[in-house]
């Protein structure tokens, strides 16, 4: 693979450092002290004085508890299956109880109700502690994020995505003599040295995989750039593809994977004691239907909207990282115009449902895309990019089309692998 260097920021966790300051004085001198006695006496204070030293003691304090995200995600997943099974087996022992025996263990609980209430409450205070003190602010999009994993987690997580991904893709990864690979390394460097202050410090390799029919890139935690062939029968020019590589390297930028981790962890920990109280209330079958039904909702109502609004930020932050690269930010909307029509001749908008969609649509993304124009245009001269020449836009989506529908109904597009 060719291997080369972006810069990005990483901001470290540093320990505390206090410090301890012991000032040590002299007891107070009367007011009403004669004036030789007062001089004995202030004398004699600041001989003593001297003697005191202004000790300080500096301490760090422990760093922060570190675990593997890959751990700390089987470790939930296996508290959520406990959770299931000890409400399972709660609710077969009392069905097991005699009426009299019920009512007794009824009595225990209101008298130790208050304590027993406590302890959730407790509980979910801790959780929301435990919230607040690992939300920070995103340097770039100025928002708080929930982010519980560091850099290094970052890294170690996306280096065995990559491992997972060069065993899956082994006999289909194009070799690097393939001309694809210097298109690729060329965009990448325009993209890092026009965004010099975000990208430091960071090694990003590139690997294409031969999948005609997969029209994806991605950029893993790690910064190693997958792209898959397909993609190059849907863009028409590098000013799109660099917007591709843009908007995926601005989720690592922004962190997308860690704090989706993050909040899927803090999400399991919450729901423990919804899942056991489901499970320990209702019948089994009730239980399956009110789990799954929870579920289901949580991910319509709270996990969908939420990585939508993650795309659409790397889109925003993408378009700004191209437009700094200098190219025709115009062609970002020919892109996701490109995409909706792909999208009809494959017939996968036919089964699009935005409700159930982790990503926008095309044609949305468009149109918020469509407002950030001004600033992109702004971009790119504060950058000192040359003047854009005229271009009418319907004219140069009709070509796009034209040429992609070509190369559909002679099905080019599942055997071409470079552009």
């Amino acid at each position: 693979m060719n291997m080369y260097i972006v810069k990005t920021i990483y901001i470290k966790h540093l320990p505390f450092v206090t410090s301890r300051i012991v000032i040590c004085t002299a007891r107070s001198l009367s007011c009403c002290t004669l004036p030789r006695a007062y001089r004995l006496r202030r004398e004699d204070s600041e001989r003593r004085g001297r003697c005191y030293e202004l000790q300080t003691s500096n301490f760090h304090t422990s760093q922060k508890l570190q675990l593997s995200p890959i751990v700390t995600l089987a470790a939930c997943t296996f508290l959520q299956f406990g959770s299931v099974a000890s409400g399972y087996y709660l609710r077969q022992w009392w069905l097991r109880r005699t009426p009299d025996e019920q009512a007794k263990y009824r009595r225990r609980y209101y008298k130790r109700r208050r304590i027993l209430l406590g302890s959730m409450g407790l509980f979910t205070s801790i959780l929301l502690i435990y919230y607040t003190m690992h939300l920070e602010m995103d340097p770039v999009v100025q928002r708080p994020r929930f982010v519980i994993f560091n850099e290094e987690d970052q890294a170690t997580l996306g280096n065995m995505i990559l491992t997972m991904l060069l065993v899956k893709y082994k006999e289909d990864i194009i070799p690097i003599s393939d001309p694809v690979y210097s298109k690729l390394t060329k965009i990448l460097r325009k993209l890092a040295n026009a965004n010099k202050d975000v990208f430091k410090n960071t090694h990003w390799t590139i690997s294409v995989v031969n999948a005609p029919s997969m029209t994806n890139a991605m950029v893993l935690p790690s910064g190693n750039v997958f792209v898959f062939s397909g993609i190059f029968n849907v863009v028409e020019n590098d000013d799109q593809l660099t917007f591709v590589l843009a908007h995926e390297m601005s989720h690592v930028l922004l962190l997308h994977t860690m704090e989706i981790l993050s909040y899927t962890v803090l999400k399991e920990l919450a729901y423990v004691l919804p899942t056991f109280l489901i499970w320990a209330c209702f019948s089994r079958t009730k239980a399956l239907g009110v789990y799954l039904g929870a579920g289901f909702l949580h991910k319509v109502l709270v996990q969908f909207p939420y990585q939508r609004q993650l795309e659409l930020e790397a889109d925003e932050v993408g378009l700004e990282l191209a437009a700094k690269s200098c190219i025709d930010v115009r062609e970002v909307l020919l892109f996701w115009e490109i995409m909706k029509k792909y999208s009809d001749l494959t017939g996968e908008s036919q089964f699009e449902m935005p409700i159930l969609m982790t990503h926008p649509t095309h044609m949305y993304r468009n149109t918020r895309l469509a407002h950030q124009m001004p600033r992109a245009f702004d971009l790119r001269e504060k950058a000192g990019c040359p003047k854009l020449p005229k271009l009418d836009l319907q004219k140069e989506l009709e070509r796009y089309t034209k040429d992609l529908e070509e190369r559909f109904q002679k099905q080019e597009m599942f055997v071409t692998v470079s552009p």
